[in-house]
């Protein structure tokens, strides 16, 4: 059962161009976490964004993204060339190349991800890894909308899931989503932020 979610506790939101882009502030130097990239050839109107929220796009340290489609990790190459550390995954590195040649075809401008600057990390390690940075939470495999797909859960319970299909949508025999989810339940997911509609909890 879906209940709308009326309050936040580590998550903050960015909604432009249909698209929720989500912010973790770090314990350690209150610097953010970003989680999603935007879209691509709209730092500025990102960076406006941010502002009416109460972000500072200069605040941002990393990013990581749920999966990449050009309406979530279009501003990588923007987030580099501003020094932020942007880490990937294990099952991420090869959906960049589909994503920028789709890109391409109606942005000649847009500018390739030098890969060699992206921080690689696993998942397995990502607790490790973003405890380190000061953000109490993990990454995990849901591969149920993409092979490059990953979820951030909180320790706050708050799970954001990318294009993950909603639950009651998912049919039995949509292995890696019903997958995803049963995942997702077993690590005590509650409050649910999907890249596309409003957050809710289960």
């Amino acid at each position: 059962m879906r209940r709308n979610v009326s309050w936040l506790e580590m998550v903050r939101v960015l909604r432009y161009h249909n698209t929720n882009c989500f912010f973790v502030e770090s314990t350690l130097d209150h610097k953010l976490l970003a989680i999603d990239a935007g879209w691509p050839s709209t730092l500025h109107e990102y960076q406006r964004e941010m502002k009416k929220i109460g972000l500072k796009y200069q605040d941002i340290a990393w990013a990581i993204v749920t999966h990449f489609h050009m309406d979530h990790a279009g501003l990588i190459t923007d987030f580099i060339a501003a020094g932020i550390t942007c880490i990937v995954f294990e099952n991420q590195m090869r959906a960049i190349d589909a994503m920028e040649k789709t890109i391409l075809k109606n942005n000649k401008d847009y500018r390739a991800i030098n890969k060699p600057k992206l921080i690689t990390w696993q998942i397995s390690d990502s607790r490790e890894g973003l405890g380190k940075i000061g953000i109490a939470g993990e990454v995990l495999r849901t591969e149920g909308h993409s092979p490059d797909s990953i979820s951030f859960l909180s320790d706050q319970k708050e799970v954001i899931i990318g294009d993950l299909h909603p639950i009651e949508f998912v049919m039995p025999d949509d292995e890696k989503s019903n997958q995803s989810w049963d995942l997702i339940l077993a690590k005590g997911g509650e409050n649910i932020f999907p890249s596309h509609a409003n957050a809710f909890r289960l």
